[in-house]
């Protein structure tokens, strides 16, 4: 069984906004052809986050459709741009039940699939970042607020993912999904850094930047921890092996 990653899938949703624009010819037909050629059905594949242009509940069914034909088995993230999300777990559990491959998604917990206990949450842009591009596809302005909140929910999601393996009947191997990058090129320590480091996951991966900002985000070993940009431009509009058992 493999682990994949891939963030920012961007899909159109009912509203039909396409990639065209930011140089994504016929997006998502690439991501498409290479998700369904690397990937198994029993593999797992999390997403993390910009699943959706969709800004309702009911603008989105199609691309979780779209999802769901894609083989794995996925474990959602939401992304600063998945404004049909909501804040209800329980919605969005009734939301995805038609959806049989997305099997879970992180919002306040973590999530058992396979040989992996998953924890992570959206994050946000930390103080340390540094410069990077802004507009639609640009970074977020920074908001201590909303940094406070994300350590928060990072650090249930972190909890929820030790009681789970504690109670595992067998051995998981912990991974981290975020859609905001937790450290930067400039390997500058942030509030999301230090709490991923003490779990000690195998892999955290990441999205969120795109074009020229992708440099800005950190790759790599740092800490035990092997970061993994997914960004879908930044993957190469296919999906990242993460880890196989």
């Amino acid at each position: 069984m493999r682990l994949f990653g891939i963030g920012d899938t961007h899909l159109p949703s009912t509203r039909q906004k396409d990639m065209h624009r930011f140089g994504w010819t016929d997006h998502p037909l690439p991501l498409q052809r290479a998700w369904d050629e690397r990937v198994r059905p029993e593999d797992a594949v999390i997403v993390a986050g910009d699943i959706s242009w969709a800004t309702r509940p009911h603008e989105v069914m199609e691309d979780l459709a779209w999802l769901d034909a894609r083989p794995g088995r996925k474990v959602l993230v939401r992304g600063n741009h998945d404004y049909w999300w909501g804040d209800s777990a329980s919605k969005l559990r009734k939301l995805l039940e038609p959806f049989r491959t997305l099997e879970g998604f992180l919002h306040n917990n973590a999530v058992v699939l396979g040989p992996w206990v998953i924890a992570g949450t959206r994050l946000w842009t930390a103080p340390e970042a540094p410069p990077m591009p802004g507009g639609e596809m640009g970074d977020e302005q920074g908001d201590s607020g909303y940094v406070e909140r994300e350590t928060r929910r990072l650090s249930t999601s972190l909890e929820d993912a030790r009681k789970k393996e504690a109670a595992h009947p067998t051995p998981l191997t912990r991974i981290v999904a975020v859609h905001f990058p937790p450290v930067y090129a400039n390997e500058r320590a942030t509030a999301f850094s230090a709490p991923i480091e003490a779990f000690a996951p195998k892999v955290c991966v990441y999205g969120h930047l795109h074009s020229s900002g992708i440099p800005a985000g950190f790759t790599g070993e740092r800490g035990g921890v092997r970061y993994v940009l997914a960004s879908c431009d930044a993957a190469g509009f296919a999906p990242v092996l993460l880890d196989e058992r």
